[in-house]
């Protein structure tokens, strides 16, 4: 290796060396992860198939002109129950930046026939909102053919 190519390669690793000392600290794998709960219910009195199944995530909803990002989900199998639905999210507390804006959504499914789903954000973790959103979904009607 000639002077000059060693000169770079010491340059560049003290230039690491010194933005490693800048750097964030890690957060530790073993954190305890953030959880997001609630319940899930609708208004409407009609008793719910028993293959329907309740989707919850928690998605991160910060970019206007983009698809919202899933962080979590649970997947609740009705198998006869009926509302309310009580669901809890848990999500890497190193994936949630304050600057951002999260929200809890839901949906009732039997098969790929979407049943229910919420109308409403609920923003949860961040700009001051908390840790737990109660959602009341609205019945999706189908169009006519």
């Amino acid at each position: 290796m000639n002077r000059r190519n060693s000169l770079l390669v010491l340059g560049a690793m003290a230039g690491a060396s010194l933005l490693g000392g800048c750097a964030m600290p890690s957060s530790s794998s073993s954190a305890a992860p953030l959880r997001v709960s609630g319940t899930v219910s609708y208004r409407e009195r009609i008793a719910l198939d028993p293959a329907a199944e309740v989707r919850v995530q928690l998605l991160d909803v910060s970019r206007m002109d983009a698809p919202s990002v899933v962080l979590a989900e649970q997947r609740i199998q009705a198998g006869g129950r009926q509302p309310p639905f009580a669901y809890e999210l848990k999500v890497d507390a190193a994936r949630i930046d304050p600057r951002m804006r999260y929200a809890v959504s839901a949906r009732i499914l039997r098969g790929e026939q979407l049943m229910f789903i919420n109308d409403t954000q609920h923003t949860v973790l961040t700009q001051g909102a908390g840790r737990t959103a109660d959602l009341v979904l609205v019945r999706v009607t189908q169009a006519p053919r």
